[in-house]
């Protein structure tokens, strides 16, 4: 079964408004997926910056479709993690999630209502850190990155967590 033609009409106008606030919005940083962020990249922006926290997006930034956060992104958030603090914030909520990054000593928020300041200030507030301090990685425009810049912190765009999905149809490999 497709989609209904309201929500078909819903996605478009929501591309077209991404597509227009692009040119207004812009990250600091842009990448793929967050792994394209090494650990060098992440030394570099932390020493010119004065970088000493992050805030990291759950749902495609992290993980694809609700599913379980990919081996190769936990090694990343656990490499980070040794060098800067890290807070998840995220609009939705996973217990799953949570109980996971708390057993790797990263803080979690739900229902952040990004881009609301609250969620952003409550990140900081529980890191120790000023909000001028703090790198948003997220992949949503309005959510991470306009929230993060309207409480001055800078901004880093991802496309996608950056793992291979299975088509259902197909046993072929498609890139997120």
């Amino acid at each position: 079964m497709g989609k209904r033609i309201e929500d078909l009409l819903a996605d478009k106008m929501y591309e077209a408004v991404n597509v227009i606030l692009q040119k207004f919005i812009k990250p600091d940083f842009s990448y793929d997926n967050i792994r394209e962020l090494s650990m060098e990249q992440i030394e570099i922006i932390k020493e010119k910056f004065g970088i000493e926290g992050i805030i990291i997006d759950v749902d495609d930034t992290l993980r694809s479709d609700m599913q379980k956060i990919p081996e190769c992104n936990q090694k990343w958030l656990e490499e980070v993690r040794k060098h800067l603090k890290v807070i998840a914030v995220s609009n939705g909520v996973d217990r799953d999630v949570e109980t996971y990054l708390k057993s790797i000593g990263i803080d979690y928020i739900g229902f952040a209502f990004k881009p609301l300041k609250r969620g952003f200030k409550a990140a900081c507030e529980r890191m120790n850190i000023d909000p001028s301090k703090v790198l948003v990685i997220g992949d949503q425009l309005i959510d991470d990155i306009y929230g993060g810049k309207r409480n001055r912190m800078l901004t880093c765009k991802v496309v996608g967590p950056g793992v291979k999905k299975y088509s259902k149809k197909k046993d072929d490999e498609i890139e997120r």
